[in-house]
């Protein structure tokens, strides 16, 4: 137990998922990630976004690569032959990818919700503490997180968990890493979901509280907050559903077939070109730069104002309104 099964049909079919998945995963974030580099003020207003769309690049190249590895150990007749924890990690090539393609994205989520929040609770600290070069520091610990991550997993298989053996070679993080390593990572990059639910709760909720203060509307936007909500909640299921798979395979739970885990570990590329779209639908300043790369005339529109702009400028106006009465 604690280990995968190997059935030919079923490890091909895992194999050619992650290659097709990670192939449309890539294409959504270098698209994205050109529209932002292309683009000085969304280079600068969407520092975080871009370089959590880098992260999420890392996380679809981790697909193809799997799917590339575990391809040619199945076809080279070797998928079944044992192999150590610690083997997996220091000689095949994926493992690490699948480390960083996954925990990054979680650390620049954090990040995110961290903005989210301070920006509707404290607009004041907000304003005065994120800076560009906050936000900066902010992108500068996405790399010393990636670098202290893996060596934390390399530690991991330096001891006793490093000499078990394991029946095939999937070299999934289950199967590369200690057990408290594997499970600390499944279990933290659902919570940075969680959180980030939570955040974007608590701006509808303070948005609707400042609704009814200033008798004001915010029309389309309280539509697509409430679907960035929608999506949050939709994403701590895609994200809860392979560390439930995986989780309960290294602890001996049960046992699970290279269908389920395949199409269960999928879950999170899909997650990845959903929010390609969802940034399309809506920001109208990514789309302006599509068309402007594609050489199509758009009508010119006043620069979108991020939520955090506009519930700080409701502040304002219900503080005035407080002193005026």
């Amino acid at each position: 137990m604690g280990d995968f099964q190997v059935d030919y049909g079923q490890t091909l079919f895992m194999c050619i998922l992650y290659l097709s998945i990670g192939s449309v995963s890539i294409f959504c974030s270098l698209t994205t990630i050109t529209l932002y580099l292309t683009n000085r003020d969304l280079r600068r207003k969407y520092i975080l976004y871009l370089v959590l769309d880098c992260c999420e690049l890392l996380d679809a190249i981790s697909y193809v690569l799997l799917g590339t590895g575990r391809g040619h150990e199945l076809l080279t007749g070797v998928m079944a032959v044992p192999i150590t924890v610690r083997a997996c990690f220091f000689t095949k090539y994926w493992p690490q990818s699948l480390i960083l393609g996954t925990q990054l994205p979680s650390i620049c989520t954090l990040f995110l919700s961290f903005e989210r929040i301070l920006a509707v609770v404290r607009p004041a600290v907000y304003k005065r503490m994120c800076t560009q070069n906050f936000k900066y520091c902010f992108v500068a610990m996405v790399p010393v997180w990636a670098v202290l991550t893996l060596v934390a997993a390399g530690v991991s298989v330096i001891g006793e968990d490093g000499d078990r053996v394991v029946g095939t070679r999937h070299c999934a993080i289950i199967t590369s890493t200690s057990r408290w390593y594997a499970t600390f990572h499944f279990i933290f990059i659902v919570l940075t979901y969680v959180i980030a639910f939570f955040s974007t709760l608590v701006v509808w909720a303070t948005r609707r509280v400042m609704t009814t203060l200033t008798k004001s509307k915010y029309g389309s936007q309280d539509d697509k907050l409430g679907m960035i909500l929608a999506m949050s909640g939709t994403s701590i299921i895609l994200l809860a559903s392979p560390a439930v798979v995986m989780l309960t395979i290294r602890w001996d739970i049960t046992g699970w077939g290279d269908i389920e885990v395949a199409i269960t570990y999928a879950m999170p590329g899909f997650l990845s070109v959903v929010n390609t779209i969802i940034s399309f639908r809506f920001r109208k300043e990514l789309r302006s730069q599509f068309y402007n790369l594609i050489g199509k005339q758009v009508k010119s529109h006043k620069p979108e104002q991020s939520m955090f702009t506009r519930t700080t400028m409701t502040t304002r106006r219900t503080t005035m309104i407080h002193h005026l009465s």
